[in-house]
């Protein structure tokens, strides 16, 4: 699957279908993507193919354990990484310019959703973590 950021600077692809996917509601994953949630594909780091240098990748610890990805140019969110999971990283699906192989079969830290955001899809909801 081909990704890009908004302006293009960024360029890469993922190499091997998603693990998982979900929606995260998280204070840090709305704040990132300005918005109720955001949606990740969980794949393995070395199944990520950089086609533009990773200099164009600026990194930001948003807590002790988690970096997020974003592009220093245009601020689109690329990636989380979480340190407790050394060879896996999340994909921003919001990048793809192709189709994910999968959709999103959940929705995490639903408790911290904004009480005006209402999910009505039938997907599981997990208040915090899966």
């Amino acid at each position: 699957m081909k990704a890009s950021c908004l302006c293009g600077s960024v360029v890469f692809r993922v190499t091997s279908p998603f693990i998982s996917a979900s929606i995260c509601h998280c204070t840090q994953c709305r704040k990132t993507h300005a918005g109720t949630g955001a949606a990740y594909g969980t794949c393995l780091k070395k199944d990520v193919e950089w086609i533009s240098t990773k200099k164009r990748v600026r990194r930001f610890a948003s807590s002790e354990r988690v970096r997020r990805g974003f592009c220093k140019d245009c601020g689109s969110p690329i990636y989380y990484y979480h340190k407790d999971f050394p060879n896996h990283i999340e994909i921003s699906l919001g990048v793809l310019d192709d189709e994910p192989n999968l959709a999103p079969d959940h929705h995490l830290f639903v408790s911290s959703k904004p009480d005006w955001y209402d999910i009505s899809d039938d997907l599981l909801q997990c208040p915090e973590l899966k």
